[in-house]
């Protein structure tokens, strides 16, 4: 699959692109991954207020961008996988949000060229900018991302940033219990992990978030974390979570009450960054 400057796509978003047609029913029927995004939705509906204008990244088919345009967001929802952005458009028109949605094909690695394309347009900046579900780990070059970002974010902007926590607990469990004691440690490795997803591999990277924070500054400096999935379970351990509802429901109560102090513990964990007033 090529992008359509025939640049190959990166791995991670030809894995994502070939399976973007099942993403929605593979992944949103789990419980335990809408439990996630209803704790990151609130703090994003916390966080921009109506009529911000925001830059998602890794937007994918447009769940996240579709909730906060029909709560008074306005949203760019760039992604680099072709088939996802053309599913989010699609959505966009079907729910009637498409003047408040714009999804573009824009790889995170490709965020200068896109910055460029901006400026040249002489479009404003953004209010803000969020990314959901990890997709700044499977980026190689996170520093070139913060730059480009910085030229795109106003001062004073928020960017909320999803990653995957450090150390998960409930992944380690999890993946022991089913025998596969290499891959519940990969969140430790120092260096980038092999995945496969839908066949297509690729790296993804685990950095800890004073290291995400090194590599967005000067233009954005961290705030805060907050903790996604500290003890409603992960991904890996579905389907088995979604046939206790009640038992979710009380991880998510708990959740909430140690986002803060146990933030390094979560399956994700959110970074809250600020643009600086650096040049």
């Amino acid at each position: 699959m090529l992008a359509a400057d025939d640049a190959p796509l990166p791995p991670a978003v030809r894995a994502f692109d070939a399976i973007a047609a099942d993403f929605d029913s593979r992944f949103g029927a789990w419980a335990s991954v809408a439990a996630q995004r209803r704790a990151v939705r609130r703090i994003l509906l916390g966080s921009f207020p109506k009529g911000a204008s925001l830059l998602e990244l890794g937007g994918g088919t447009g769940e996240d961008a579709l909730f906060l345009a029909a709560h008074g967001r306005s949203v760019h929802l760039t992604d680099g996988a072709p088939e996802m952005v053309r599913l989010a458009s699609g959505k966009a028109r079907a729910t009637g949000l498409s003047a408040s949605v714009v999804a573009e094909r824009v790889a995170i690695e490709e965020l200068d060229a896109f910055a460029d394309r901006r400026q040249k347009a002489g479009e404003s900046l953004f209010d803000g900018c969020y990314s959901n579900f990890a997709a700044f780990n499977c980026v190689a070059d996170v520093s070139a991302a913060g730059r480009a970002l910085g030229r795109l974010v106003k001062p004073g902007g928020r960017a909320l940033l999803v990653v995957f926590g450090p150390f998960c607990p409930g992944e380690v469990l999890t993946l022991l219990l089913r025998g596969n004691a290499r891959a519940a440690f990969r969140r430790i490795s120092k260096k980038p992990v092999r995945a496969r997803v839908g066949g297509s591999p690729f790296a993804v990277t685990y950095p800890s978030p004073r290291a995400f924070a090194r590599a967005f500054a000067p233009f954005f400096l961290l705030r805060g974390t907050l903790g996604v999935g500290v003890f409603v379970p992960p991904s890996s351990a579905e389907p088995l979570v979604s046939r206790f509802p009640r038992l979710l429901s009380l991880l998510e109560a708990m959740d909430r009450l140690v986002a803060r102090p146990l933030a390094l513990l979560g399956d994700h964990v959110l970074l809250d960054l600020v643009r600086t007033e650096a040049p």
